[in-house]
């Protein structure tokens, strides 16, 4: 039984998505004892660290001709190497150790990060950025931390994600109201492909600890001009603050800048 930690790494002409990889695979293994990453990446992006265990590069890259990088996200369930998967976005850090995760997350085929937190740990689910998620009445889940075994549930539900994803231009006309993304959203594909394979989430696994710290400004500070400017994140030998709050969950910065910041303000 093997148990890792997997994401895409594809760069565009904004972001060097491979430095953020790198600096997200040191975060887990400085730690988690279970620290085994994987990270899929296209020919553009290959890349190599001692940090990153396994590095697969993309046969087919169905992003090519995209600047949003989402269309290959459908694909974890194929890739992963692993029979317990974590997956990730690139743009996060680890903050405290989970490896006590994976005796609970084991026993289910498929458990979502459902909302969020604040810098406060307090649990956010109503946010300024889901207004399509209310209006087509979707899971409140994000893809940024995903848990899914080899399983049948999980490959069902991947094969729903990859229809979504292939046919998109008829799938957010017909199935979705008032959609306008040009690229498959994997946040909207993933709850869009649960709600077919669920619709009153009768099997949606909440845990209260599985989920994020979300660093959008409308979700931290909705006030702030600049939420990093207002939260001034920084950080003190493995400890991060953030609106003096030191994070002890898993952190999703979002702000690609973040990394730069947080290398000014070592104390």
């Amino acid at each position: 039984m093997s148990k890792g930690f997997l994401w895409f790494c594809q760069n565009n002409t904004k972001t060097d998505y491979v430095e953020l990889s790198i600096e997200l695979a040191k975060s887990i293994k400085k730690f988690n004892k279970e620290n085994t990453v994987c990270v899929i990446t296209d020919v553009n992006s290959k890349f190599e660290s001692e940090h990153v265990d396994i590095v697969k590069v993309l046969q087919t890259d169905s992003s090519k001709t995209h600047q949003v990088k989402w269309a290959n996200e459908h694909k974890a369930f194929e890739l992963s190497p692993f029979t317990h998967t974590i997956k990730l976005e690139a743009d996060m850090l680890w903050t405290a150790s989970t490896d006590w995760w994976w005796h609970h997350l084991w026993q289910h085929d498929l458990v979502f990060s459902v909302n969020c937190f604040d810098y406060k740990n307090t649990v956010v689910k109503d946010t300024f950025y889901r207004k399509l998620f209310w209006r087509n009445d979707l899971p409140n889940i994000y893809n940024g931390l995903t848990y899914f075994r080899r399983s049948q549930k999980a490959k069902l539900f991947y094969d729903l994600c990859k229809a979504i994803t292939l046919n998109w231009e008829k799938v957010k006309n017909e199935l979705l109201f008032a959609c306008h993304d040009r690229y498959p959203s994997t946040d909207v594909v993933y709850a869009l492909a649960y709600k077919i394979m669920d619709p009153v989430n009768k099997g949606l696994i909440d845990y209260s600890w599985f989920k994020f710290i979300h660093n959008k400004d409308m979700i931290q500070a909705p006030w702030a001009n600049n939420v990093n400017e207002y939260l001034f994140p920084v950080k003190i030998k493995d400890r991060i603050l953030l609106g003096s709050q030191r994070l002890n969950r898993v952190w999703h910065y979002y702000d690609k800048k973040t990394l730069e910041h947080l290398d000014e303000r070592i104390f």
